[in-house]
This record gives C-alpha cells, structure tokens and sequence, in this order.
C-alpha cells in the first residue's frame, strides 16, 4: 500500500512519559523513515529521551520550546528544527494553545501504542523501527539555565 487516505489514518494518543499533557498523532511509516503530524496539548512536558534516528521538525501551528542536550529552542509557527541521532531531547508546550509539528524520522520512529501503517509494496523490504530511550528526568535540571540564555524564565 502506497497510499492512505485521511480516514484511514487515525488519530492515537501516543503511551509517552509526560509530566504534563498529552501526545496525539497520527503517523504513516515508508520503508526507511517515519512521518507524524503530532499534537501537544498546554502543558505537554516530555521526560527527556532519545532515539537513534534524526529527527526533524516543522511546526504547523502554536509555539513549543524543544531542549536538546544543553541548549533551549523556542519554536513558532514555520520553524524548523532538527535532532540529531542520539541526542537527549524533550519538549515543553508552555503556551496555552495546542501545537502541532509534522516530524519526520529516519529511520522510523516506533510510538508506544501506536499502530501506524506502512506505505510500502508487498513484499518491499523495510528497515526496523526505532524505540525510545527514556532518560533520567535529572535533565529538567537544565531548562532554567537554557530559557536563562534565551531571556526567558519559569
């Protein structure tokens, strides 16, 4: 199957660590790489983890501040931003709107609980997907000092 119609690609709640919030997708995998079109409610806090694949990020609609490692984003509406593979991520929508990010991983992204199809031929070969690892919430540690730099605060 190489297409899907929007009806046939549902919206799930992805069974993701949050402090706060919730993550709604929907999301289509190819042979190597993963789409979504995630949602974030007010509020969504991420627990810090990474995932060997890169990641990269346009934001549809709101505003949401992405950590990777050490270093603070504020993202807007037509923004981009890439994560690199490997590398300690987590996001804060600290606005009181919903956002929304089409990702795009490569390669695929596995989301807990979510059942997503493949756009691929029979028989076409395709790469295993890409768990999370969950790191230590010891990382929130760094927001201050990170939104500090960017003149912003808790």
């Amino acid at each position: 199957m190489l297409y899907a119609s929007a009806d046939k690609v549902r919206e799930q709640v992805v069974a993701m660590r949050v402090a706060d919030g919730e993550l709604r997708t929907k999301q289509v995998l190819g042979q190597n790489c993963s789409l979504t079109v995630a949602s974030r409610s007010p509020g969504y806090h991420s627990e810090p983890h990474a995932h060997d694949c890169e990641q990269l990020n346009y934001v549809q609609r709101g505003e949401i501040w992405v950590f990777i490692e050490n270093a603070a984003f504020r993202l807007a509406a037509g923004d981009f931003l890439r994560v690199p593979p490997g590398a300690v991520h987590w996001a804060w929508n600290r606005s009181r709107s919903e956002c929304e990010l089409i990702e795009m991983h490569t390669p695929g992204l596995a989301l807990d609980g979510v059942d997503a199809p493949r756009l691929v031929n029979d028989g076409e070969p395709v790469s295993a997907l890409v768990p999370s690892h969950w790191e230590s919430t010891a990382y929130w540690a760094r927001e201050d000092a990170a939104l500090a730099a960017k003149g912003e605060s808790r």
